[in-house]
C-alpha cells in the first residue's frame, strides 16, 4: 500500500478513528482555528507532501453546523493541495446535498452539483460516500467517485433473525430497486408502495403490492430524516402486520421523528448505521441497532491505496 494519512474534521471523528483502527493506523491531527472575525483556518499537524490523504467530514442535519463543516472540509482539501499531497480523497459518508439533484422550481440551482464542483475546485482527486439519496450525485463529479452501499451490512444483521414470515417494503418507488436487492439477498418477497409528498414532513403512502397480513415487515430506505414517510407508511399498515422494522442507512432523526416513532406500537427495531453520529435522544428512546460502516470504508481506502 502507498503511503497514506487520514484526517478528520469536527463532524464525526469517532467514525474516522474507528476506520483507522480497522486499518491499523493512527488518525492524524487537524487543527481548525476559528477567529472572532468569522474567518477560520485549517492546519495539518503532519506533513502531507507526496502522500495520499483521506479527509473525513460527514453531513449533519443542522444547517448552520453542516455549512461550517463543509467550509472546513473545503479548507482541508485546499490545505492538502497547497502542501503538496499526492492524492486527496474526500470521505463524506452521508451527503445531505445528494437530495438536491435537480431544479424543482424556476430560479433555483442544484446544490449537489455545486458541492461537487466546490470540492473539485478545492483540489480533490476522489470522493467516497455511502448510499446517496440520488444516483445523480455521482454524475456531478468529474473525479473518481466511490459510491458504497450498506445493503450487505443490513443483510448480515437481518439474517440473524427468523425470516420465514418477512417481507421487505420500500417506502416509495424510488427505493424499490435497492429494496429488491436486499430482498433477494435475504430470500424474502418485496412489496411496492406509492407515495405522495405533501410537505417536507408530511406524506401519504399506499401499498400497491405485497401480502402484508400477519407479516414481519421490514421497511427499507436510505435515510430517516423527520420520519414522515416511515410514520405514514407504518400508520397505513400497522393494523395488518405482525411486526415492523425500519432498516435505513442514515439515521438523522430530525424534528419530531423520535417522539413520532415512539407511538408505533408494533415497531420492533430500527436498524441504522453510523454514517452520522446518532442522537442521544434516539438512542435512549428507540429500539435502535447501530451498525458501523468502518470496515466498509476501510476496505475501500485499502483498495485505493493498493492502486
Amino acid at each position: 500500500m502507498e503511503d497514506f494519512l487520514i484526517f478528520s474534521g469536527k463532524s464525526h471523528p469517532e467514525l474516522a478513528k474507528s476506520v483507522c483502527q480497522e486499518l491499523e493506523t493512527k488518525l492524524s491531527q487537524t487543527k481548525i482555528q476559528d477567529y472572532s472575525t468569522g474567518c477560520s483556518e485549517t492546519f495539518f499537524e503532519e506533513d502531507v507532501k507526496g502522500k495520499t490523504v483521506f479527509l473525513f467530514q460527514t453531513s449533519l442535519p443542522e444547517s448552520a453546523v453542516l455549512h461550517k463543516d463543509i467550509w472546513d472540509l473545503l479548507q482541508m482539501v485546499n490545505a492538502a493541495r497547497t502542501c503538496g499531497a499526492k492524492k486527496i480523497i474526500a470521505v463524506m459518508p452521508y451527503v445531505s446535498y445528494a437530495r438536491s439533484d435537480k431544479t424543482d422550481y424556476p430560479g433555483m440551482g442544484i446544490g449537489g452539483e455545486l458541492l461537487a464542483k466546490l470540492l473539485e475546485k478545492s483540489g480533490i482527486n476522489g470522493f467516497i460516500g455511502v448510499d446517496f439519496h440520488s444516483e445523480m450525485m455521482e454524475k456531478f463529479f468529474s473525479v473518481d467517485v466511490f459510491h458504497l452501499s450498506a445493503i450487505d451490512l443490513m443483510a448480515e444483521a437481518l439474517k440473524e433473525r427468523d425470516l420465514k414470515n418477512a417481507l421487505i417494503l420500500p417506502p416509495d418507488m424510488g427505493a424499490f430497486n435497492e429494496a429488491a436487492v436486499l430482498a433477494k439477498r435475504l430470500g424474502v418477497p418485496v412489496g411496492q408502495v406509492d407515495k405522495e409528498r405533501i410537505s417536507d414532513s408530511e406524506v401519504k403512502a399506499k401499498v400497491m403490492e405485497g401480502d402484508l397480513d400477519g407479516k414481519d415487515v421490514i421497511i427499507f430506505d436510505d435515510e430517516i430524516a423527520t420520519g414522515g414517510t416511515m410514520k405514514a407508511l407504518a400508520k397505513e399498515i400497522e393494523s395488518r402486520v405482525n411486526s415492523l422494522t425500519f432498516a435505513v442507512t442514515h439515521g438523522l432523526f430530525s424534528g419530531n421523528a423520535v417522539n413520532s416513532f415512539k407511538e408505533i406500537k408494533k415497531l420492533k427495531e430500527i436498524i441504522v448505521t453510523d454514517t452520522i453520529p446518532i442522537k442521544e435522544e434516539a438512542k435512549k428512546a428507540l429500539p435502535l441497532r447501530i451498525l458501523s460502516v468502518d470496515r466498509l470504508l476501510a476496505d475501500r481506502i485499502r483498495d485505493i491505496c493498493k492502486g
